[in-house]
């Protein structure tokens, strides 16, 4: 958030802009190259180095080919978007995948090993590192290859603080017949994760296309405030609650902790998120120069939907643990599919248009995600609706009255 902040005092909304409106190609890499196994060896007992090796081999053959897609397709996308910049930073931004790919069977050892503070520490490190490289290309006037080296710099720094920090000694490894059985599990939930990668992202590139790179620079901006403790607090919890469920072998406890972990997710999500649409306007005064203003409105729409969608992520991860992926993948397919139309259909009538009909549908998707979970468990629906909508009361009142 504070790189952020200094990046947006030295850049413009055009220079973010660009980038953004490479977000649909950009957000896909990590699903693409992990294809959901990370998942799939988080739900092991006790994965193998095999296991890990495997995966590795195949995630770093996968981030190759990533680059040299990008390095294809990037004079098309120069065409698309009617911006000769584009092409040279598109086939830039393709060492990301080269990089990811060499992070992802590491990472993943050290989260089933429960060394979330190691992985945290490894983030927190190449996040600094990246951000330092990126606000000196930006003071010496580089503009938007600052926001390049951002997302490039941190998959680099990551990869060699991850080297330095985990024990792990490569071997060549690969087991087909374990491949198989990984791949088996991550391929459901991969189709879903491109899926959401692009609905999340599609809206940035329609402004890019049909407005302008500024329009798309604040949309850009919007997102990255309305995701930094969104998607903080998504991840950390589902991550951390499915590794440690994955452990529990009592159905009967594994329950109790998910209902009492999604009473606390919920009141926090729902009481940051109302603060957060209150209070837009004047952060965005303090922290940012008057011309990210714009960026209000459009935050203050995104964290409206960020009270909704998140919940369904949660409920994601009890059915990821009764081996439901093909429900998970068919949930996650039929909803972004849904938004992704919405989005096509409504962009001549604005971003509001578009995000409140992203809102119910998520709104409703999240309905079925409750339904299918106490069909896997003994939790009814009512339980998770009634919680829900007691913590919903207090996010209410401060909308209300504030």
């Amino acid at each position: 958030m504070v790189g952020n902040i200094l990046l947006a005092a030295l850049l413009t909304p055009d220079d973010f802009g660009l980038v953004a409106m490479l977000g649909i190609f950009t957000s896909m890499v990590y699903a693409l190259i992990d294809c959901g196994m990370s998942d799939a060896l988080l739900r092991e007992p006790a994965p193998s180095r095999r296991d890990f090796n495997t995966l590795f081999y195949f995630n770093v053959t996968v981030g190759v080919a990533i680059a040299l897609l990008f390095v294809a397709l990037s004079p098309l996308v120069a065409w698309f978007y009617d911006r000769d910049e584009l092409q040279p930073v598109m086939a830039v931004l393709g060492l990301g995948p080269v990089f990811s790919g060499l992070t992802i069977a590491q990472t993943t050892r050290l989260r089933s090993q429960l060394r979330f503070r190691r992985v945290a520490h490894i983030n927190v490190g190449a996040i600094v590192l990246a951000l330092t490289v990126a606000i000196v290309m930006a003071w010496q006037g580089l503009r938007y290859w600052a926001m390049v080296e951002l997302q490039v710099g941190f998959s680099f720094f990551y990869w060699v603080l991850l080297v330095v920090a985990s024990r792990w000694h490569l071997r060549w490894e690969f087991d087909t017949a374990r491949f198989k059985q990984l791949w088996h599990f991550g391929v459901n939930l991969l189709m879903s994760t491109l899926v959401v990668q692009l609905s999340q992202n599609i809206v940035a590139a329609l402004l890019g296309k049909y407005y302008s790179a500024t329009q798309a620079g604040f949309m850009g901006q919007a997102q990255k405030l309305q995701q930094a403790p969104v998607a903080a607090l998504e991840s950390g919890v589902s991550n951390a609650t499915y590794v440690m469920m994955a452990k529990e072998n009592d159905h009967g406890r594994q329950e109790q902790a998910f209902v009492r972990v999604f009473r606390i997710f919920t009141l926090i999500l729902l009481l940051g998120c109302a603060l957060g649409i209150v209070f837009s306007r004047p952060i965005i005064e303090l922290i940012f120069p008057d011309r990210w203003l714009p960026t209000v409105p459009y935050l203050q729409l995104l964290l409206g939907w960020a009270m909704v969608y998140p919940v369904g992520g949660y409920m994601m991860a009890m059915l990821k643990l009764r081996d439901r992926t093909a429900i998970v993948r068919n949930i996650i397919v039929s909803e972004r599919t849904a938004i992704i139309l919405a989005a096509l259909l409504l962009w001549p009538w604005g971003v509001a248009a578009m995000i409140v009909a992203f809102m119910v549908i998520s709104a409703l998707v999240v309905l079925c995600y409750i339904w299918q979970v106490s069909r896997v468990t003994s939790i009814p629906p009512a339980r998770f609706i009634t919680i829900y909508l007691l913590n919903l009361l207090p996010a209410a009142l401060i909308l209300l009255l504030l």
